[in-house]
């Protein structure tokens, strides 16, 4: 049998809050099963969700009250 998750579990996983698992559900980027009154996830939904997350880089950006100037060299200089 597959490992099931109710919302609060999926969440703690996901490391997001219940709320945007119920949302997720919703909007049907997560499928659930309810069973009387529990909404349970299965874990391949969630690895299926989190496999279709892809993480960009992110590039620090200088402070905005910082001005950087291009040097002949290439590199640059605050």
């Amino acid at each position: 049998m597959k490992q099931l998750h109710d919302v609060r579990s999926a969440a703690r996983l996901l490391s997001i809050s219940p709320w945007t698992v119920r949302s997720y559900i919703h909007d049907g980027k997560l499928k659930a099963v309810r069973i009387g009154r529990r909404v349970l996830l299965c874990e391949e939904e969630l690895e299926r969700l989190i496999a279709g997350h892809q993480v960009e880089e992110v590039k620090p950006q200088p402070p905005a009250n910082q001005e950087v100037v291009q040097c002949k060299d290439g590199g640059s200089h605050e």
